[in-house]
Order: C-alpha cells, then sequence, then structure tokens
C-alpha cells in the first residue's frame, strides 16, 4: 500500500524575523528616521513636548473644566454659535473666499506702492454701484437686520420709526447710505 508523502514545513520564528527587520529599518528608511528625529528635536526646543506632557497629565481636570463650562448657559452658546458659525462656512463658495482673499492682497499691494493715492469718493461709489457691490451690499444689510432685529417684537413694516424703541440715531447713517447709493447710481448712469 501507497504511503502519503510527508511535508515538512520548518517552523517560524517570528521573533527572529521581527529583530532581522528591525535591524535593517535604520538602513532602509535612514532619511524618514533622520527626520523623525529632527521633528522631535525641534518639539523639544520649542516646549510643546513639556506642553504635551502637562495635557496628559492633567487630562482629567481638563475635562472636568470643559464639561463644567459646557454645563453653563455660556458654553451651550458657544457651542451653538460655533456648529452655526461652520455651518455658514461649509456653505461659501470658496471661489468667492479666494476673490475676496485676492482683492485684499492687491489693495495691501496698491497701498504700498510709491505714490499710490486712495481712489476718490466718487470713484469708489462708482465702483459700489456695479451690480456685485449691490449684491454684497444687500446680503450686508440683511446681516445687518438679522443682528439687529428683536427676538420679542414681530418684524415691522419697512416705515421707519414704528417699531418701539426705533434707536433715532440709525437713521442718519441710513439716510446717508441711501444718498450715497442713489449717488453712485446716478454717476454711473451719466458715464
Amino acid at each position: 500500500m501507497a504511503q502519503p508523502i510527508r511535508t515538512y514545513t520548518p517552523h517560524r520564528n517570528e521573533q527572529e524575523e521581527l529583530r532581522a527587520k528591525v535591524e535593517s529599518a535604520p538602513v532602509q528608511h535612514a532619511q524618514a528616521v533622520l527626520a523623525a528625529y529632527q521633528l522631535l528635536q525641534e518639539a523639544q526646543d520649542h516646549g510643546v513636548l513639556d506642553t504635551l506632557r502637562g495635557a496628559v497629565g492633567a487630562g482629567d481636570a481638563i475635562v472636568d473644566k470643559l464639561s463644567e463650562f459646557a454645563n453653563t448657559p455660556e458654553g451651550i452658546r458657544a457651542m451653538r454659535n460655533f456648529l452655526a458659525l461652520s455651518r455658514v462656512f461649509a456653505n461659501l463658495d470658496p471661489e468667492k473666499v479666494d476673490a475676496v482673499a485676492n482683492a485684499i492682497t492687491e489693495d495691501q499691494c496698491r497701498k504700498t506702492a510709491p505714490g499710490c493715492e486712495p481712489p476718490s469718493i466718487l470713484k469708489s461709489l462708482q465702483r459700489m454701484n456695479s451690480r456685485n457691490s449691490r449684491r454684497t451690499l444687500a446680503t450686508i444689510a440683511a446681516v445687518t437686520d438679522a443682528f439687529g432685529r428683536e427676538p420679542d417684537l414681530p418684524e415691522q413694516g419697512p416705515v421707519f420709526g414704528n417699531a418701539p424703541g426705533w434707536p433715532p440715531r440709525v437713521v442718519l447713517p441710513l439716510v446717508a447710505l441711501t444718498l450715497a447709493g442713489v449717488a453712485g447710481y446716478w454717476i454711473g448712469r451719466r458715464r
């Protein structure tokens, strides 16, 4: 009768394999190991490691303070405001934010240029008369209205002064802004 062929597989020594890998790792990954050592030294020089060690040691105290703050009305409002602002930032178009950043940068460059004069009031009003500027001004007006709205009172009509407690000192800037918009529109139409 035939005998089955027996195969012999040597027993693996996993510790020896790991030791061989660890011994060859500094040679194979020399640049990464050096970069990690440099990063560790930078963290030590700037006190980051001490700060992390202190934060880990005081972890329970930090968690206790954070939970106490989260139970206060201010903490609840702060969390709600953070969530609302994160929703606002998530809805912003990155291209528009980039355009705003570029406009600010260009304006800063103009300020540092030799012999640079700020634009005249008429030039600024003409610029505010553009379709995009009017759209932005409408957004600013909506945000201002939302911040100024009193929660207890129903929204009043467009007639100024019919809301109780309407501050008369707000009327003059609104009239000035309206006149500036009308003047910008008129100047833009004449060109």
